[in-house]
């Protein structure tokens, strides 16, 4: 069976599958949101989601140049739910005190956040978007 939109988004930014909850408030949530894009939009998306298997790199570009809005609306959608449930309370809060380690997860998302944005460039060229 394959992944719904929701399965993968949430799965490009956390790495781990949808929980239940989230997934009902987004497929509500995605139908309003599709009601206000046009239908050329919503097919790109449709695509991109089917087609682009690194969609945090993909949107994380298209924020930045401001192409494929409903990508980028949809991700706010799952992570604004995401911060909802206390399973993800770690992936959004830091509570370590040690500066070391602290400077060290700075520099590594950084690195990663580049690297992530470097990808997404790339996905747009190569896909035309």
């Amino acid at each position: 069976m394959p992944k719904s939109e929701a399965e993968k988004i949430y799965e490009a930014i956390f790495g781990t599958k949808v929980p239940q909850s989230i997934q009902r408030h987004f497929d509500t949530l995605s139908r309003r949101i599709n009601s206000l894009f046009s239908k050329e939009e919503i097919e790109k998306y449709n695509e991109c989601i089917l087609k682009i298997h690194d969609l945090e790199a993909l949107e994380l570009a298209a924020r930045y140049f401001k192409k494929l809005p409903l990508l980028t609306v949809k991700f706010k959608i799952i992570l604004y739910l995401a911060e909802t449930i206390p399973e993800n309370y770690t992936k959004y809060i830091n509570e370590k005190d040690n500066f070391f380690m602290g400077s060290l997860l700075l520099v590594f998302s950084l690195v990663r956040t580049s690297y992530k944005f470097v990808k997404g460039l790339y996905l747009l060229a190569i896909n035309r978007l």
